[in-house]
């Protein structure tokens, strides 16, 4: 029968103007400066509002900065530089859980007021921030420690980011560390972790939906049909591959909107101005621009259709559920 131990228990404060917080949130607003960049870059470059780019990126810039500064401000004012965590150590792993009030408290807040105030975007970061004050790692995910005694630190990454900072005491870093490597290595943790970095299969493909994007807008455009269908199957494409697999569905959904508007429109019957009395389709007046765009757009699509394809027949996982696995082993 295999012996148990007590799960260890322990409550501490994690620095929020630590170097390493402060590179995570520097990164973290780094990212969203970059997403905004490209979805709306993208979108004005379709529409050939190139003049308006240099403008954008630096909307884009200040707006991102502003959101470093309150983050900040919110740091030091709001949480006084801590944010008190527990930690629960057993033989399954480690859960990380909030106890800071005040946190506990705007998260919760902020899902009543963006139900109130009807705006779901309020409300939907409230859930994410409550979702995520309960966090744990399995031994039989895939994942390494990474050290730092001066800093009673124990950082867990997998192939490429931070999935867990361990906030130790100075009395219980030796025996936190101790269980930590007995546990990885009877369960084989760190050799599940990728030897290479996911990072650059998921950024060639980001790239590669912005491209195929393009050609998409430019149908709209062309074939006079709503701007939304390109804009659902750019953003909800980006999450599929790095949020939610699922999210395929909603290209698929889009992308048959555009082809039934195609064709509608090509086959429309119109009247001639020129020759009264005679009619014409689109399909009869096609000219070069119209089929390069047409070409352009189904190589798009075809690419689009072959990526959604993988994603649901288990050809790669979103980078979000990749994580996640790695965290907890499912």
């Amino acid at each position: 029968m295999k012996k148990t131990t007590a799960p260890l228990v322990w409550e501490t404060d994690l620095p929020l103007f630590s170097a390493y917080m402060l590179r995570q949130w520097s990164l973290a607003m780094l990212a969203t400066a970059l997403v905004m960049g490209l979805l709306l870059g993208t979108l004005f470059a379709a529409q050939g509002n190139w003049d308006a780019l240099p403008m954008l990126g630096l909307m884009v810039a200040g707006a991102s900065g502003g959101l470093w500064v309150l983050g900040l401000i919110i740091m030091a004012v709001l949480f006084r530089g801590r944010f008190h965590v527990r930690y629960t150590l057993s033989d399954a792993g480690i859960l990380q859980e909030t106890v800071e009030p005040i946190a506990k408290k705007a998260n919760r807040a902020a899902i009543i007021l963006g139900v109130l105030a009807r705006k779901p975007g309020l409300a939907g970061a409230g859930l994410i921030a409550r979702s995520r004050e309960f966090e744990a790692v399995n031994w039989k995910g895939a994942f390494n420690a990474v050290t730092q005694p001066e800093r009673h630190l124990i950082t867990l990454r997998n192939g490429w980011r931070t999935v867990m900072f361990v906030q130790c005491t100075a009395e219980n870093f030796a025996e936190v560390m101790e269980r930590v490597s007995q546990s990885m290595q009877q369960h084989k943790t760190s050799k599940r972790v990728a030897t290479n970095s996911p990072l650059p299969f998921y950024l060639r493909h980001t790239a590669l939906i912005m491209l195929a994007s393009v050609p998409l807008f430019m149908l709209t455009e062309e074939y006079g049909l709503h701007l939304l269908a390109p804009i659902l199957v750019l953003c909800f494409a980006l999450a599929m591959l790095w949020l939610i697999n699922v999210f395929a569905y909603v290209i698929y959904a889009g992308l048959l909107y555009l082809v039934v508007g195609t064709l509608m429109d090509l086959a429309r019957v119109r009247q001639s101005s020129f020759f009264p009395g005679e009619s014409y389709s689109g399909f009869e007046v096609m000219s070069g621009d119209e089929n390069s765009i047409l070409i352009l757009a189904l190589i798009a699509a075809g690419y689009l259709i072959w990526l959604s394809w993988r994603a649901l027949h288990g050809g790669f996982l979103a980078l979000l559920v990749k994580d996640q696995s790695d965290m907890d082993g499912g």
